[in-house]
């Protein structure tokens, strides 16, 4: 099976080349020059997915069996400023990938919601309050347009990533252990909750949707609920840092151009039913995340 990953060199696209199955063909695409793991890959192109001819190129030339689309615009505060480019990319490029027939798997999330009963499952309605929301829900409408392509909504990616300006990309856990370890404040919200996700289990379950001909709407978010102050506590905890040196505020605090939701997150049971897969809580996560480091 040929399989084109585009968004390749992001976070969730290197966790999905690393974890590819075996005999499994993979040819990304991604707008670096060079790719960020080549020897994982058996073709790699430099393309826009904003761009209609890439879709095209990739129908008549590349071929593959399946696109899994791993690239978003997902500065949220961005996409308010710039709700053309986030229509853009996380919309219009989708609506291009359907519409070449190759089965698709695109990756979505749980801002497509209002965050005022999270956790949510899949049967839950949706009602977005940023423009990056509404790009992503109306990208799943054109996925779900499709029979037999795939959704998966996820939350608060986080992991160990390479950065194609050198170096490794930075998460949420990254900023808390080293400003606390800077001995520096770190100011966390209180009042967003949701499930942190390492991006290698996201990849994982990913592969299982996708190895099982899964099709339609799945969840796949780490299995604990959690406001960001607590996330930021436990990374103070395993690392042994100073927990004092957490400031606790809030959303409003902040005054963010987009709302988000603040008790958003997601229920994977479904995953759970249909593929046996169940990703890990925080404190595994951080322990994997330390050991692939």
């Amino acid at each position: 099976m040929r399989v084109l990953i585009a968004g390749c060199d992001g976070l969730l696209g290197q966790n999905l080349v690393r974890s590819a199955p075996v005999g499994v063909e993979i040819v990304g695409l991604a707008r670096h020059e060079a790719p960020l793991l080549p020897a994982r890959l058996s073709a790699y192109h430099v393309r826009d997915i904003a761009d209609p001819d890439t879709w095209r190129f990739v129908r008549e030339v590349i071929r593959p069996d399946r696109i899994l689309n791993a690239a978003a615009y997902t500065d949220v505060d961005g996409c308010e400023r710039d709700p053309a480019k986030s229509d853009r990319v996380n919309r219009d490029a989708v609506r291009a990938m359907a519409a070449t027939g190759i089965p698709l798997a695109q990756v979505s999330t749980d801002y497509v919601f209002d965050g005022e009963s999270g956790p949510y499952s899949e049967e839950a309605a949706t009602n977005p309050l940023s423009a990056y929301g509404r790009s992503k829900l109306e990208s799943e409408e054109a996925t779900l347009s499709v029979p037999g392509n795939l959704v998966v909504r996820t939350a608060w990616v986080w992991g160990p990533a390479l950065s194609a300006r050198g170096g490794a990309k930075k998460s949420f856990t990254d900023f808390v252990r080293e400003t606390l370890a800077a001995n520096k404040t770190a100011r966390i919200v209180t009042d967003q909750w949701s499930n942190p996700t390492l991006a290698a289990d996201l990849a994982g379950a990913i592969w299982a949707l996708v190895r099982g001909q899964h099709s339609g709407l799945y969840h796949a978010s780490g299995s604990d609920w959690v406001s960001r102050l607590e996330w930021a506590k436990r990374v103070a905890t395993f690392f042994g840092l100073d927990a004092g040196l957490i400031e606790p505020i809030t959303t409003a605090d902040m005054n963010p151009p987009a709302r988000r939701p603040l008790r958003s997150g997601l229920s994977g049971a479904k995953l759970e039913r249909d593929t046996g897969f169940r990703l890990r809580g925080l404190d595994a996560q951080l322990a994997a995340s330390r050991a692939a480091a």
